[in-house]
């Protein structure tokens, strides 16, 4: 193994989860074949860390644990309040880091989690090389389909677009790219953030991978492949960028074209009860099932019920309930955008361009009633989209690709 060591930021590090922690756990896991790790993250992942470390890596990694004072940590327990608790916690962290570099020298360091160009980090100001990332943030909903969104989340994505355009004044942030060596962008779209000022220093590189529990054979799709009627399945949160109501309308469109399909749709949120209100107006009530919320082992039953998968979402960092589907063995139909366009390709699904909102619903309807009459494509698809993932977006694709990386720093090339 080599003899680099690595200082590593990971506020979000824990075993047997998802989101920031489980990214964390499985990038620390992955760097520790490349390097020797002192890893600081939060206090409360401590139980869960030494429980759910492998032995083979007791000697590869040191976690320092650390939280603020007791008198701090209701800030971030309100949602107001999180921004502030996380800013003082990072400060914590690069002050509590400051005299491991006298102890031993150190030939990086690395701001994993949490993995937003908008949560700063303090570890670019260690006297080491640094390299921040995998972040993201610059994913936002196309400017020209803002204004289908209600008026609340309309003003949240103008604003996404007025931080991105104001990044490189913005005191919190716009010192952490210029110290880098290099950064890791999770996505094109958040390497356009920094392109013009730092485009030789950026590297694209989803944050998340497939776990290998997903491509456990019994839970492969099971649907016989030319049965009817066409199984058509979302999975996600019912908020508006995931634009459900798109989906929903172009299936009610291949319907009207004499298509025989069902549209399962499985998650919560705050739309259900106006998407419920849409299906009923577009008389397809009996041709959705609406199941509310389910547990994970339920979303992956459903989706191993289904033929094809249908993400409309608008916006997304590593699409997690996208690669289910994948895994699974379904071909898909997504919007051509951010996470959707680094995780799929035309092998394995159908990328829609973002378009005026009647063009993109035309456009999913073709595609489904195209699918609908092509099994056999659709099988082909699905093997495309499994062998896709366990090649190109396996957590041991994230060891391969930094391997790639410190050795282009270690001679300088970066």
């Amino acid at each position: 193994m080599s003899s680099r060591r690595l200082l590593v930021s990971a506020y979000g590090c824990e075993p047997g989860k998802g989101s920031e922690q489980g990214v964390g756990w499985n990038w620390i896991l992955q760097l520790a074949e490349l390097a020797e790790l002192v890893v600081i993250t939060r206090s409360n992942n401590r139980k869960a860390i030494e429980a759910g470390l492998p032995e083979e890596f007791s000697g590869r990694i040191r976690f320092v644990y650390y939280d603020l004072p007791d008198r701090l940590r209701s800030f971030k327990r309100k949602e107001r309040g999180f921004y502030l608790y996380y800013l003082m916690w990072q400060w914590g962290a690069y002050r509590l880091m400051l005299p491991e570099l006298k102890k031993q020298p150190f030939d990086y360091a690395m701001h994993l989690t949490f993995g937003s160009v908008w949560l700063p980090t303090f570890m670019h100001r260690l006297p080491v090389p640094f390299i921040w990332g995998p972040v993201g943030g610059g994913e936002a909903v196309p400017w020209g389909l803002i204004s289908s969104l209600p008026l609340k989340d309309r003003f949240v994505q103008y604003a996404r677009y007025l931080l991105m355009k104001t990044f490189a004044v913005n005191p919190l942030v716009s010192s952490v790219p210029r110290k880098a060596r290099v950064i890791l962008a999770r996505t094109e779209d958040t390497a356009r953030i920094f392109q013009s000022r730092h485009g030789a220093k950026i590297r694209v590189v989803l944050e998340t991978a497939a776990a290998d529990y997903l491509f456990n054979t019994r839970t492969s799709a099971s649907k016989p492949i030319d049965s009817k009627p066409l199984e058509v399945i979302y999975t996600g949160r019912l908020v508006a960028f995931k634009n459900v109501e798109m989906a929903i309308r172009a299936v009610a469109e291949a319907r009207r074209r004499g298509k025989n399909i069902h549209f399962t749709v499985v998650g919560d949120g705050p739309l259900k009860s106006s998407l419920h209100k849409l299906a009923t107006e577009l008389g397809i009530a009996g041709a959705i099932s609406f199941t509310g919320f389910v547990t994970q082992e339920d979303v992956m039953k459903q989706l191993a019920k289904s033929h094809l998968y249908l993400f409309p979402s608008l916006r997304e960092g590593g699409p997690w309930s996208l690669m289910e589907a994948m895994a699974i063995g379904l071909p898909s139909i997504c919007v051509n955008t951010s996470g959707m366009k680094v995780i799929a390709d035309d092998t394995c699904a159908r990328l829609v361009q973002p378009g005026r909102p009647s063009e993109m619903v035309m456009a999913f309807a073709d595609t489904l009633c195209d699918l609908d009459d092509n099994p056999e494509l659709r099988r082909e698809m699905g093997a495309h989209a499994r062998r896709r993932l366990q090649q190109e977006f396996s957590w041991p694709q994230k060891c391969t690709f930094m391997a790639a990386l410190l050795e282009d720093l270690d001679r300088g090339v970066l």
